[in-house]
């Protein structure tokens, strides 16, 4: 039987730390684009968001391969039981709801009659579809998401253990 492994394998972090980057830069130009930025600069945004929308679609689709093929470490040690079981949803749910995301930026495109692929557009162009509403939802549970992981990886660190280390950020070396 083969041995569980306690870190991540350097494939998987480095497709994690590669997701955490292109998903910080995905919701920040998505807050700048529908909050801040002028008409004229959401044009100029756009084609980049829309780039890195699908640079982190594929890096995901690799991240899922990834995940069903090579064993995962255990939860860390020393969770309870409900810890334990939040530790696992919000995994699962950080998946789902940022192919839920990215997925829905594509919708927005495809029926607002827009290319799906990086290129000149029209801000005024893109319409008020259900997609678009789901977008900005799940932009925000995406947030929540990433807050939770982060809160319960800081809780954790400071508290039980380096769990840091398992994604390749060993802080308490000796």
């Amino acid at each position: 039987m083969a041995e569980t492994p306690t870190i991540y394998g350097k494939f998987t972090r480095l497709l994690h730390w590669v997701s955490v980057l292109l998903v910080f830069m995905l919701l920040v130009f998505g807050f700048v684009a529908a909050n801040i930025a002028s008409e004229a600069q959401q044009a100029k945004m756009y084609p980049g968001h829309i780039l890195i929308g699908w640079i982190t679609l594929v890096v995901m689709i690799i991240r899922i391969i990834v995940r069903f093929v090579e064993k995962a470490p255990e939860p860390p040690p020393g969770l309870s039981s409900g810890r334990e079981k939040i530790f696992k949803a919000n995994h699962l749910l950080l998946y789902v709801f940022i192919i839920i995301m990215l997925s829905s930026g594509v919708g927005i495109l495809k029926l607002s009659g827009l290319s799906i692929f990086p290129g000149a557009i029209d801000p005024a162009a893109i319409q008020e579809v259900i997609p678009r509403n789901i977008h900005g939802i799940v932009s925000k549970i995406v947030m929540l998401l990433i807050l939770m992981h982060v809160g319960g990886l800081l809780q954790y660190q400071k508290t039980k253990g380096d769990t840091l280390a398992r994604m390749g950020v060993n802080l308490k070396k000796k």
